[in-house]
């Protein structure tokens, strides 16, 4: 039993089990019975760290001696198993880089990449018993995970491309030899979109805020309220204005058919802008977020 992780070693491979459920199998595996044809019942108790006392029952009905019991020590071996050796040595397999293109990516975001690979691994390690992450590395130009597997990294990869956007590359360097194979370590390298999710940027002069990041690029006008797509020639050119988190609190105070009235976040002075379609008249006194920039004042959604 891996006295790190507590898996236990079965049959020729490492399962994740609690103690109990692992001794009392090891003892059913001893019996010459076959388990199927009795009614079996096995009672632990702790002697040692090392050493479990099993007091077994045997009920099989039809048999001569249909009732049997018996005593035996059961000793556990603490072994470091396959995938907490390696950990504990910093062996990997892969490295998956998280990066931002033409920026330097927010915490917030590293955070949210974090996340998403620990729920991969998580998952991946019911099929993959050496999907892990060796190490964590924060630098100040992104975020470094040293993976066990390079089929394990390239789930991460394939996650945080689904949830965050952005692209990748992938590099391959040979390490040496195992069981007459070459073995080789795999480098992804993931971008994360140069405007994330709630960036204001300026674009075929229209003042847009990014919504999605996953497949494409996805955004609202907030000018006219339209939801669109920017292309990858849009978001070339595009020229960052700020963030959502930059915006400002202020108060509508009134709305007519085409126009609304707010109150200028800065000065308090009244400004009478083209009214967004997602504002309605029951927004009338409330208080909104909005973006000043050169263009002007913007509502946001």
């Amino acid at each position: 039993m891996c006295p790190t992780c507590s898996d236990h070693f079965f049959k020729g491979r490492w399962i994740n089990e609690d103690t109990n459920g692992a001794v009392a199998k090891a003892v059913e595996e001893a019996l010459k019975i076959d388990p199927d044809d009795a009614a079996i019942t096995i009672v632990l108790s702790q002697i040692s760290p090392t050493i479990l006392h099993a007091h077994v029952e045997i009920n099989v009905s039809g048999a001569g001696e249909p009732y049997n019991c018996f005593d035996v020590d059961v000793r556990v071996n603490r072994v470091a198993c396959d995938r907490c050796s390696r950990i504990s040595g910093g062996y990997y397999e892969s490295k998956v880089q998280i990066r931002a293109d033409h920026r330097t990516p927010e915490r917030a975001e590293l955070d949210r990449a974090l996340e998403i690979a620990a729920t991969t691994i998580d998952l991946a390690q019911k099929a993959d018993r050496l999907a892990f992450i060796a190490k964590i590395l924060w630098l100040r130009e992104g975020l470094d995970l040293y993976v066990g597997t390079v089929k394990a990294a390239k789930r991460i990869v394939r996650a945080l491309l689904r949830e965050m956007g952005g692209t990748f590359s992938d590099s391959a360097k040979l390490i040496g030899r195992r069981d007459g194979k070459e073995v080789y370590r795999v480098t992804f390298v993931l971008r994360l979109p140069e405007f994330p999710v709630g960036t204001i940027v300026l674009s075929r002069q229209h003042m847009f805020e990014i919504r999605s990041t996953r497949s494409t690029t996805n955004a609202i006008d907030l000018e006219t309220g339209r939801r669109t797509a920017l292309n990858a020639e849009e978001l070339r050119t595009a020229e960052l204005v700020g963030t959502r988190s930059d915006a400002k609190r202020t108060v509508l105070v009134a709305i007519d058919a085409d126009e609304v009235h707010l109150l200028d976040p800065e000065t308090y002075v009244t400004l009478t802008i083209k009214k967004p379609p997602y504002i309605r008249k029951e927004d009338e006194g409330k208080e909104i977020k909005v973006v000043k920039t050169q263009e002007g004042v913007f509502i946001l959604p």
